[in-house]
């Protein structure tokens, strides 16, 4: 498992019951502290060549680069798997960096969490491999994996990840401007803004999907134009 951030953590707990996880990272003294935290080994990212599955739990834009770095010290019949949160533009110039004989999996966990109940993993195969399907059935243990491909989901989650963190920041900006007093927030509000605190702990990764989602734009004007027809029926 390559990254401790949020994702890397949450797939390191779901697995480790049903896989040998290893953590990695390039700040190693992390890795070890969360390793020792989660029960699972620590190794330098230098131990890649000796694993069936590579998992990078990484950011989207530094996805590729780290493809051309490290992939080339992989086992030739071994997986990667990446959890880029967009795939078309992204997934195929990983492939392109692989080992030939290498398995290659993009997965999207709609959680980030292991302990929530509802555990649904997008699962797309871009190449296959003995070690990818082993990994695959390690996955379906603790979740249910369902298989996608890369334009359904990024046009599926054109929806459930751009229009929906599109419309709670565009909220968020509007609030702003209408500085409501503590005094008068309900409930419901200080629930929607809650929502939109974890958003905003997550920003740099929701703008990401925003420009990189190419039916990102499409989705945003939708809700623009749903928006406009709404509020011309409630001023006629």
């Amino acid at each position: 498992m390559i990254g401790t951030g949020r994702m890397g953590r949450c797939l390191a707990a779901l697995l480790k019951g049903n896989a040998e996880v290893t953590l990695c990272s390039r700040e190693p003294k992390k890795a070890r502290a969360l390793a020792k935290r989660l029960g699972v080994s620590s190794a330098g990212i230098s131990e890649l060549s000796s694993s069936d599955v590579v998992i990078a739990a990484i950011p989207t834009e530094a996805l590729i680069k780290f493809a051309e770095e490290y992939a080339g010290t992989m086992r030739p019949d071994a997986t990667f798997v990446d959890v880029s949160s967009v795939k078309i533009g992204v997934v195929e110039e990983v492939l392109k960096r692989l080992p030939q004989r290498a398995g290659y999996a993009s997965i999207h966990p709609l959680f980030t969490s292991p302990r929530v109940k509802d555990k649904d993993i997008a699962f797309m195969v871009l190449r296959e491999a003995k070690t990818l399907k082993r990994f695959r059935e390690a996955l379906a243990r603790s979740a249910r994996v369902f298989e996608t491909a890369p334009e359904e989901h990024d046009r599926a989650t054109a929806t459930t990840q751009v229009l929906h963190h599109f419309a709670l920041l565009t909220i968020e900006r509007a609030l702003k401007h209408a500085k409501v007093s503590e005094t008068f927030k309900t409930n419901s509000l200080r629930r929607t803004l809650a929502v939109i605190r974890t958003v905003e702990r997550n920003r740099e990764t929701v703008i990401t999907i925003q420009k990189l989602n190419r039916f990102g734009k499409e989705a945003r004007e939708e809700f623009i134009r749903e928006a406009e027809a709404f509020n011309a029926e409630l001023s006629a």
